[in-house]
């Protein structure tokens, strides 16, 4: 009867050990930016100010010698996991939205790129 009791115990011990675990992480700025947004921008027309008071604050700002970059990231990371007392199972997905605008000596908008990632991919 004791080995009995014994391995009921072991059993309910690895059940109470073993936990589902959801991760959700956003970092950076918020995302203040679409294709029609980036496509208001006019490379030679634009200022810094234009585009800081459009998107805020960027994440970075970058000074290149005679040039400015306004650098803007949001990361955002969700998963899930099985953690028991032998194995363990993680599956986490990563999303990074970025605008990058290069600026020259007088402010004026010289470059830009950006991406927002799908939707259906976070």
């Amino acid at each position: 009867m004791l080995c009995s009791g014994f391995r009921y115990f072991v059993l309910l011990t690895v059940l109470l050990l073993g936990a589902c675990a959801q991760y959700d992480s956003e970092r950076g700025v918020e995302v203040n930016w679409d294709q029609a947004t980036l496509d208001s921008f006019r490379e030679g027309v634009t200022t810094r100010g234009d585009v800081m008071a459009r998107l805020g604050p960027p994440s970075q700002l970058v000074s290149l010698g005679d040039e400015t970059v306004l650098y803007y990231l949001n990361e955002s990371a969700r998963g899930q996991g099985l953690i028991l007392l032998a194995y363990n199972r993680f599956n986490m997905t990563a999303r990074y939205d970025r605008a990058v605008f290069i600026f020259d000596e007088n402010d004026i908008l010289a470059d830009y790129s950006g991406w927002v990632a799908p939707a259906d991919e976070s």
